[in-house]
């Protein structure tokens, strides 16, 4: 199912294009699961200037979200992707809160809050790292018996992170402005390890 998310431009009043929201969902055996999967509007013009996008896309996972626990009571739930927010900026917070606005909702866990407050990113822009990419579980997954949370991390070997030159320790990126690095991604990737009893 693939969820659009409708931005306005404030001084054009037009409508602004952005990403979709994609859910996919399935089976673990008998566990019921859906994956809900984000890339939320860019920091382009700054972060607080932007961040009432990143809201809005918030919000519509919250409303996806909320669809989902109504309708699998006893589902397993991710939301992951970019979120060009950190795990402490408010659209990301909106999905691991109590929230008010959907009685019932169960908010999710976000095991890469505690990544970020040791420093750990998978980005990094003019030295300061930022961990955009994130997943989020629902509350299930950290109890006991059926599938189970066991770890979070930020997969950055050697062979990702740039050795030389002025970006020195960043992501190997593929491209700077037009010009042709040989790497990767500017970001590193982001996973869980995950079981099932």
């Amino acid at each position: 199912m693939d969820l659009k998310l409708h931005l306005v431009d404030p001084q054009t009043l037009y409508r602004r294009t952005t990403r979709d929201q994609l859910i996919v969902s399935g089976f673990w055996e008998e566990a019921e699961l859906s994956i809900g999967v984000n890339h939320w509007p860019s920091r382009r013009g700054g972060q607080k200037r932007s961040q009432t996008s990143r809201i809005k896309a918030a919000q519509l996972q919250l409303k996806i979200l909320d669809s989902l626990q109504r309708a699998i009571p006893a589902g397993y739930f991710l939301s992951m992707g970019d979120f060009n927010d950190n795990p402490n900026d408010k659209s990301v917070a909106l999905l691991s809160e109590e929230s008010t606005f959907y009685e019932g909702y169960q908010p999710l866990y976000n095991p890469m809050k505690k990544l970020f407050q040791k420093g750990i990113g998978s980005l990094t822009h003019r030295d300061r790292w930022h961990l955009f990419d994130q997943i989020l579980v629902s509350q299930n997954w950290i109890s006991k018996g059926g599938l189970n949370l066991l770890k979070a991390a930020v997969f950055n070997p050697s062979f990702l992170i740039n050795s030389k030159g002025k970006f020195l320790g960043y992501p190997y990126r593929n491209e700077l402005k037009g010009g042709t690095l040989a790497g990767y991604s500017d970001h590193f990737p982001v996973y869980l390890i995950v079981s099932k009893e």
